[in-house]
């Protein structure tokens, strides 16, 4: 089967040197189905070469000038041919059968299709406690009705419609994005396909990662003209809240004892990131 054959390209977000790219490859490589494969990579450093020297699939692109996540997007859905287009992080693996069911539901009439994220470490108390953070309702237990809608892929026609991302926001450009659609092509939440997150490991490194999500958030919602500092820094410590009420309906009954170990984890963590956000010096 030819590229020109294939019903889903998938493009993988690469950004500097993250070891964590060699296993997102392979997680689509191991697929029961075949798909477009290109690897967007910018901010220094070059991905393995085996990753495509060995697997003709594979396709690399590699951008001198370090891109934000909204131009990396447009230059793989550029750079594709396939009728569906799915994005992959390079921090993030596709579980079994991710591209089967994202096909599936293109197929069955939907224009954009939101999948699943879960933990790669989930009896580790400080990956659950950052999974939990961050992730909560686009964990696959989560209710349809307020389930986040994030992980999409596309119908191509769409990007005719609408236009592509945003190329200016270091994040949130799939939100602004997905604010654009019309409720008829709005994603659908597909539980089904699960992507999974190598998020962090360690106390520190969940600190650091929280207070820089804070900012970037602030200064995404300043440039989307919707929120202010104080304001993105109240919702997460509100947040907390919500997390700590819903979560136990949304882990496996499994993970309990490594979930009571996550609250004070959690609790830390998000004023980290409301700190992350009133520090950022966005004004509403």
């Amino acid at each position: 089967m030819s590229a020109d054959d294939l019903d889903l390209a998938v493009v993988v977000l690469s950004y500097g040197p993250r070891r964590t790219l060699i296993d997102a490859v392979h997680s689509l490589l191991a697929q029961q189905s075949r798909a477009e494969i290109v690897i967007v990579h910018s901010g220094g450093g070059r991905p393995p070469e085996a990753l495509t020297a060995a697997n003709a699939a594979v396709r690399l692109i590699v951008v001198n000038t370090p891109l934000y996540p909204g131009a990396a997007r447009n230059v793989g859905v550029a750079s594709t041919k396939a009728p569906y287009v799915a994005f992959l992080a390079d921090d993030c693996m596709a579980d079994t059968g991710w591209i089967d069911q994202r096909i599936i539901r293109h197929r069955a009439g939907a224009r954009a299709v939101a999948s699943a994220l879960v933990c790669h470490k989930p009896y580790a108390p400080v990956a659950l406690a950052a999974h939990l953070s961050l992730y909560c309702r686009r964990m696959p237990r989560a209710n349809p009705s307020f389930a986040l809608r994030y992980g999409v892929s596309y119908d191509r026609r769409l990007f005719a419609t609408y236009g592509v991302f945003r190329e200016d926001l270091e994040s949130g450009e799939d939100t602004e994005f997905n604010q654009r659609l019309s409720p008829a092509d709005a994603p659908h939440w597909a539980p089904e396909i699960i992507t999974v997150h190598q998020g962090a490991e360690s106390i520190s490194a969940f600190f650091r990662s929280q207070w820089s999500r804070g900012k970037r958030m602030a200064l995404a919602w300043r440039a989307l003209g919707a929120f202010g500092a104080s304001e993105v820094g109240r919702n997460a410590l509100a947040r907390t809240g919500m997390i700590l009420r819903e979560m136990w309906d949304l882990i496996e009954p499994r993970q309990r004892v490594t979930a009571a170990l996550c609250v004070p984890l959690i609790v830390l963590g998000n004023i980290s990131y409301a700190c992350g956000a009133l520090m950022s010096g966005a004004r509403r």
